[in-house]
This record gives structure tokens, C-alpha cells and sequence, in this order.
């Protein structure tokens, strides 16, 4: 599966936080978004991709797209 390397730079994790949160939804919100879609993920593996510990899935980066009703440009603004 290939992931997106975040490990030098956050900046997707911040960017993905801050999409929840313009959306009002909380952490498990997600979690339970993503896995109606197929993707398997944890409550705290979800906390690790936006705090940059964790890198993402494709997968994971497709279905957020979908949820927040973006495109993936917004997982890299400045």
C-alpha cells in the first residue's frame, strides 16, 4: 500500500486537523466515516496521521477527499 511520508514535514497531518475541524466533526467522527468507505483505521492510528506520527494511506487520502468535499491539493497548502 503506498503512504504519503510525512515524516519530516507535518504539514498534511496539520492540514487534515484542520479540515475536521472546519467541518465540526471530532476524531471518531472520522474514523467512523472512513470505515463505512472500507478504510480500516484506528481512533488513535486517525490522532497519529494529524498529529504527523503516522504516515497516510492513499486510500486513507481518497476517502478524505470524499468526506470533506476536497481535493487533494488541499492536504499540502502552505
Amino acid at each position: 500500500m503506498d503512504r504519503v511520508n510525512q515524516r519530516t514535514n507535518h504539514l498534511l497531518g496539520e492540514n487534515i486537523k484542520r479540515l475536521r475541524l472546519e467541518h465540526g466533526l471530532r476524531n471518531r467522527d472520522i474514523v467512523a466515516k472512513l470505515q463505512i468507505r472500507g478504510v480500516e483505521i484506528s481512533a488513535s492510528t486517525y490522532s497519529k496521521v494529524e498529529m504527523g506520527l503516522n504516515n497516510p494511506s492513499v486510500d486513507l487520502l481518497i476517502a478524505l477527499t470524499d468526506i470533506f468535499n476536497c481535493d487533494f491539493n488541499e492536504f499540502f497548502k502552505q
